[in-house]
């Protein structure tokens, strides 16, 4: 059983939105209640979603925010439409954040709030802190669904990033390079313009913490003015680098060809971006990304079909990689639920679920649980994205 709780109320704002999730509502609102025996899990959870759907303000920058939401929520609903059949009972509280500070702590107010089983919250690091707050002091647990936060205060075991942190990712580089390529030369390359958007900064922290492990970093300045005795010839290196676009993919590599080395770059580029290098280019510098999800190109066709199949029956739309997000995380969240019957790190931290996308293995740190399900990835000679296993 399925019952949605809705707190959604449709004023005004963009029709073609408005026609959207009011069909939405209508499948969620009378989904009829099935039978199946004598149901595995007695009792009914409650889950709370909070997000910012922009039902008032659907214009601007808030459309694509609205979107990404609203595809999340439908591939979410139908992983609980699909635990159903296994004997879920849940009530499922939806809310509209409006991407404010102000209604956030509104919603918590609420009297119900108190009693969630768990609540998907906003993205954000000011809304997560918000959040943070309240699952400390009423002991809610808290599942993060897109934005990694580092640090928290206080330190909460309850608080839950489902989307890896940057200090994550820089942890994966290092036991990439230490398992691989323990004897290659290290260079992190500093970007003026994407720096802050990578997680070179926590690989910097990371690389100072270990002993006898030496690197060199290179910045945008000497890229520029650098020539082919830039760096010591014959040598082979491994390379951090992070972009937003070609010209500055393009920039590294002009680099990298004036110089007598070899080179392996393993970045925190986009997979579009990886894509659009030249294919020469990313066969000599091996290039290789770090992803937070993967979905086999050959693999999806089969394992997905029912999957994809089913959402456009619901939704008349093809699933958005952010609905293939949404069905992942409620398939992990239901499980943990339906079989320890809470949501409590000491029952899964450390365990590996992977589904269509996304692979959970959450680990404790001070501050909270960190998942650290990641892949690296590369193209492969038939031009598709594929796993990295080392």
């Amino acid at each position: 059983m399925i019952s949605v709780q809705n707190h959604l109320q449709l004023l005004s704002g963009n029709k073609r939105l408005f026609i959207k999730i009011f069909i939405v509502l209508v499948l969620l609102i009378n989904a009829i209640p099935k039978i199946y025996g004598t149901p595995k899990v007695e009792k009914v959870f409650k889950v709370a979603l909070i997000m910012p759907f922009h039902l008032n303000d659907y214009s601007g920058s808030n459309v694509n925010r609205a979107n990404i939401m609203l595809d999340y929520y439908q591939g979410f609903y139908l992983a609980l439409k699909e635990y159903e059949t296994k004997g879920l009972k849940i009530k499922l509280f939806v809310y509209d954040n409006e991407h404010d500070t102000t209604k956030t702590n509104e919603i918590l107010a609420l009297e119900e709030m108190k009693k969630m089983d768990l609540i998907v919250c906003p993205i954000q690091d000011k809304f997560l802190h918000i959040m943070n707050h309240f699952s400390s002091k009423y002991q809610v647990p808290v599942f993060s669904p897109f934005t990694a936060i580092d640090s928290l205060f206080p330190n909460n075991p309850l608080f839950f990033n489902a989307a890896p942190a940057e200090k994550t990712k820089a942890e994966i580089f290092y036991e990439y390079y230490r398992k691989t390529n323990p004897d290659k030369l290290l260079i992190v390359f500093e970007n003026d313009a994407d720096w802050a958007k990578g997680f070179g900064s926590e690989l910097l922290n990371l690389l100072e913490t270990k002993d006898k492990i030496t690197y060199r970093l290179v910045n945008t300045l000497d890229l520029a003015k650098a020539d082919s005795n830039f760096l010591p010839k014959w040598k082979n290196y491994i390379v951090y680098h992070t972009a937003e676009n070609g010209k500055t993919v393009k920039a590294l590599t002009t680099f990298l060809d004036k110089q007598k080395s070899t080179f392996e770059i393993v970045s925190d580029y986009k997979p579009y971006l990886l894509k659009n290098v030249p294919k020469a280019k990313r066969n000599k510098y091996s290039m290789k990304i770090i992803s937070s999800d993967y979905t086999n190109p050959i693999d999806s066709a089969i394992v997905m079909h029912d999957f994809k199949i089913t959402y456009k029956s619901l939704y008349n739309l093809n699933p958005s990689r952010f609905s293939v997000i949404g069905h992942d995380q409620a398939s992990f969240i239901t499980e943990i639920l339906m079989k320890y019957n809470h949501f409590n790190a000491n029952d899964f931290v450390g365990d590996i679920h992977q589904y269509y996308a996304t692979k959970f293995l959450f680990k404790k740190d001070r501050h909270c649980n960190q998942n650290k399900g990641m892949f690296i990835l590369e193209i492969s000679e038939d031009d598709l994205l594929e796993e990295v296993k080392y």
